[in-house]
């Protein structure tokens, strides 16, 4: 029956056979699309959960108990309440909570993988493939993954690392350890976990130091969870290397970044904090007179505002100061080797466009996501070493440490416990006629320093 459109004209409606046509044409394209929606996996929450579950297990040392990753999987995936209490009854009439028996779900599903070890009840244990889906070093194994005459590259945890290295061999171990609460690749440990970890490490480290080695670690302040108060975390540390482990805190440095972004919430958002461009830089010592000397670092000129300061003050002669000491401006001089250094570090972050980085993209590969500016390296490696020390940084990252030392004639034993940081940190030497890659075997190495 004709109809009239939205203009006055006359239109013909579709035929009752038309529209049984169209119809059946609409019910096709829904069991086409059903049927392909049934072909394509679907993200479940014991698909998301597997990768967490095996990166939770090896933060707790590669074996954990079922109730402990339960709670630490509902922390970091931020589940909800309503679901972590959430309850289903099974055909028997009993009944089940849905978030647990997806993460027993995971794991069965690894055990079938081969990641987990389907071994002692009540214990989930990371198997071999578990640990190389990872990319992170199993415990006990330490790996030599390149070398060159003057260092070494090594795939491990850092304790294990440790028990590979001469004791009383290293001049320096500087290092940047993941701080607390930051999800990196390597995990994310909270506070007492982190200065638990951090105070095995130290007993370590300290025993594989010469007498007048240094131990300088990089850190950056983290907040308590919710609030803009800065975690005393850093200080908890120094006290516990101090009073436990018969350290000297030889002195501190400050990494100055200017570029550096303040935190997203308290600085950005609320505006109740402002930008922290700065970062601790711990030096500890196993005795009170470290092997220092502030005349390796390269001089700096004098500015003409303390020339012009100085050439003032001869005109004036002696005088006394208001601190009530009698002055004498020649000890004050612009000459000789220019002003003492100070101990704050001014360098923006590492560079995107060096050579690392140019090689990392032309590779394909992710450069690492933490670096620090060579200047940093470079200043605590002159102060606190001579040319032929040795300097170790046992979570090398892209190794900014070992390029640093080579360049100031310095050797290096870098390491870490992701195989692809360690690996991708080889396209800083590669172009050397020393540089050695090796195969990854299954054993341990020994190094020889």
């Amino acid at each position: 029956m004709p109809t009239h459109d939205n203009k006055g004209g006359l239109v013909n409606s579709p035929s009752p056979s038309a529209l049984k046509a169209r119809a059946r044409r609409v019910e096709r394209g829904r069991r086409s699309e059903a049927e392909a929606s049934a072909m394509t996996p679907k993200p479940s929450l014991q698909g998301l959960m597997q990768l967490p579950l095996l990166e939770e297990i090896d933060t707790l040392g590669g074996r954990a108990r079922p109730g402990e990753l339960y709670e630490r999987l509902a922390a970091r995936l931020d589940v909800p309440a309503p679901l972590l209490e959430e309850t289903r009854q099974c055909a028997d009439g009993q009944t089940y909570n849905v978030f647990r028996q997806a993460v027993r779900w995971a794991r069965q599903t690894a055990v079938m993988q081969g990641l987990i070890h389907n071994g002692e009840r009540g214990i989930w244990e990371l198997a071999d493939p578990g640990y190389a889906k990872l990319q992170k070093a199993r415990r006990g194994i330490t790996v030599l993954v390149y070398a060159l005459d003057g260092g070494l590259a090594l795939w491990g945890h850092a304790e294990d690392c440790a028990s590979a290295i001469e004791r009383g061999s290293l001049n320096l171990i500087l290092t940047s350890p993941p701080y607390p609460v930051v999800n990196r690749a390597y995990g994310k440990l909270s506070v007492p976990e982190w200065l638990s970890w951090m105070s095995r490490l130290t007993a370590l480290w300290r025993e594989l130091l010469t007498d007048d080695g240094t131990l300088a670690l990089n850190l950056g302040d983290v907040f308590v969870g919710g609030t803009p108060c800065l975690s005393p975390y850093v200080e908890r540390y120094t006290l516990d290397a101090i009073d436990t482990h018969g350290m000297f805190l030889a002195g501190r440095m400050r990494w100055h970044s200017p570029t550096r972004l303040g935190h997203i919430e308290w600085t950005a958002k609320r505006r109740v904090r402002p930008r922290n461009t700065l970062e601790h830089i711990l030096l500890l010592s196993k005795n009170p007179n470290p092997d220092w000397d502030t005349r390796r670092l390269p001089p700096e000129p004098y500015s003409q505002r303390t020339i012009d300061g100085w050439e003032a003050a001869q005109k004036r002669g002696r005088n006394r100061r208001p601190s009530g000491y009698d002055i004498n401006e020649q000890a004050f001089a612009p000459t000789g080797d220019g002003p003492l250094p100070g101990n704050l570090i001014v360098a923006a972050g590492a560079p995107g466009n060096d050579h690392y980085s140019r090689r990392c993209r032309a590779a394909g590969v992710q450069p690492h996501p933490a670096r620090f500016s060579e200047e940093v390296p470079k200043r605590i490696i002159l102060l606190t070493t001579k040319p032929g020390d040795m300097v170790h940084d046992p979570m090398c990252g892209s190794n900014t440490t070992g390029k640093v030392a080579l360049d100031l004639g310095r050797r290096f034993i870098a390491s870490d416990v992701m195989l692809s940081y360690v690996d991708q940190s080889g396209m800083r030497f590669d172009d050397r006629p020393d540089f050695r890659r090796h195969t990854l075997p299954t054993g341990a190495v020994s190094v020889v320093t």
